[in-house]
């Protein structure tokens, strides 16, 4: 029997580095605001449960993008680091097979990736699962059940990755169906790099 896979869209930080008055989330790419790629891809995929994590900027966030069939939890200790948004998302995933946590900023993601992680999942239930291209593996990351205790005692910056790299964790990656798909924006100028290359979900 295949149980319920769920999602998580880390979106709580503050986006310091972007600069001027506006979160990064909310920058448009092509036609959408950035955060729209996400929230896209993950409900697109076969996760039959989404949430997205909003914090820092909340309210600007939910006013301009379409949670669709998200359920939108907000972070008040965002200021804690990314572990607090994780585990505000984990609490509505505990009865869960399996979750992916996924952030905001990396809009050549594609439905497809994520789909790829829940097929490798059901062929091997007790890995983590991990997107990958080339030599850099990370999120989106698929972790069991199994580990969700230990997500929910990580603190501050750290996430799911550093579950993955414990000694005796069974980890498989997948290769992703972008050579970019970890392109991230912190900055103008990687929105501006972004929009070259036609993401799409």
């Amino acid at each position: 029997m295949i149980g319920r896979i769920g999602c998580v869209i880390l979106a709580g930080g503050e986006s310091r580095r972007f600069g001027g008055d506006q979160h990064k989330l909310l920058a448009r790419l092509g036609e959408r605001p950035l955060l729209q790629y996400a929230i896209d891809a993950a409900t697109r995929s076969h996760a039959m449960s989404c949430t997205l994590v909003v914090g820092a900027c909340a309210q600007r966030l939910l006013d301009v993008v379409d949670p669709r069939r998200c359920a939108v939890v907000r972070n008040a200790s965002w200021r804690e680091g990314i572990a607090s948004s994780l585990r505000a998302g984990l609490a509505n995933h505990l009865g869960d097979e399996a979750c992916i946590f996924m952030v905001a900023d990396q809009p050549l993601v594609q439905t497809a990736d994520l789909d790829r992680l829940i097929t490798a999942h059901r062929a091997d239930r007790d890995a983590i699962v991990a997107l990958q291209s080339g030599t850099i593996w990370g999120t989106p990351m698929l972790l069991p059940r199994r580990f969700f205790a230990a997500l929910a005692r990580l603190r501050g910056d750290a996430g799911a990755k550093r579950i993955a790299q414990k000694r005796g964790v069974r980890l498989r990656l997948i290769s992703a169906l972008s050579t970019d798909a970890f392109a991230d924006v912190d900055t103008p100028a990687d929105l501006d790099r972004l929009d070259q290359m036609e993401p799409r979900t």
